[in-house]
């Protein structure tokens, strides 16, 4: 029997502000229209956040199979690594995860109708297929993309649906700085790995276009998320209050700083953690801009 605090810790918890943040921020945008439907945000919430559970568990127990996370390496898996869970059981409790966001998703299809189908499933089936089979999207150039469309772009536009019912392009316009920290949290990761993924034939974009155009994407990503957030007021999709968000930089400018100054692989790890808490910063002051400016 698996003790539930080694289950909480396989989970990842630190990184999920990945699905709670865009769920937030496609609510809060939802404000312009309508008032907060608390039973759809409450469940699109936790069906994003079991779907995230199970894919940071069914990734684990591939890269495993696949040798991606041997023992004593930087990767944020531990529970195999550390014998608390089996492989298995990792496996297992990943699927678990998953019925639970399939349960909640077809609830919400019930309430709000089949658009939630368009875009949980495909959701679900590159959570699922991001290490799973020798066609993996993290192991075929693809790891971005699918995280960035999925967390990046898919949640907030999922999130605004459950509470309005209905759809525009200023909504998958305004996903963009989050899709843009989304992917830049996977580049981090694979300028990281660079070396080690080939080597177990990991195929990334940072191994397809090499080490310096690497490094010239990972400041496409991490300072086009202020250049599109200067956008997206200019063109008056976001209120100017979301600017609050770029107090962030000096987050932004530290780990570019050090992406490009090294090929170490601990340095790149601090410059991963640096990405990943850019976008729990940077999500969490551009939903308080963006509530404030709605509600002034």
């Amino acid at each position: 029997m698996v003790h539930p605090k080694v289950i909480f810790a396989s989970t990842r918890p630190f990184s999920l502000t990945a699905s709670v943040i865009p769920v937030l921020f496609g609510t809060i945008l939802a404000l312009q229209w309508t008032s907060i439907n608390w039973t759809a945000f409450l469940l699109t919430l936790l069906g994003a956040v079991c779907l995230q559970c199970g894919t940071n568990l069914v990734n684990d127990y591939f890269d495993h199979m696949k040798g991606a996370d041997i023992p004593g390496s930087l990767s944020p898996s531990g529970v195999i690594d550390r014998k608390e869970m089996t492989p298995r059981q990792v496996y297992i409790t990943g699927l678990i995860f998953f019925s639970l966001s399939i349960m909640i998703g077809l609830i919400l299809t019930a309430i709000t109708g089949p658009v939630v189908l368009f875009i949980g499933i495909p959701s679900l089936l590159v959570g699922y297929f991001y290490t799973a089979t020798r066609y993996a999207l993290a192991y075929n150039g693809l790891g971005e993309v699918a995280s960035g469309s999925t967390l990046g772009i898919l949640a907030v536009v999922g999130s605004f649906y459950t509470q309005t019912l209905n759809l525009n392009m200023e909504i998958f316009l305004a996903a963009i700085p989050n899709a843009m920290l989304v992917m830049a949290i996977l580049h981090a990761n694979n300028l990281r790995d660079f070396d080690t993924d080939k080597q177990i034939g990991k195929t990334t974009i940072a191994g397809l276009i090499g080490r310096k155009a690497s490094r010239i994407e990972y400041y496409i990503l991490m300072l086009g998320t202020y250049v599109s957030l200067i956008a997206l007021v200019l063109l008056n999709i976001l209120p100017v209050w979301s600017l609050i968000a770029a107090i962030t930089l000096p987050i932004a400018i530290k780990g570019l700083q050090i992406a490009v100054s090294t090929w170490e692989a601990k340095q790149l790890n601090k410059a991963l953690g640096l990405t990943a808490m850019l976008h729990m910063a940077f999500g969490i002051l551009l939903c308080i801009g963006t509530l404030t400016g709605i509600l002034l």
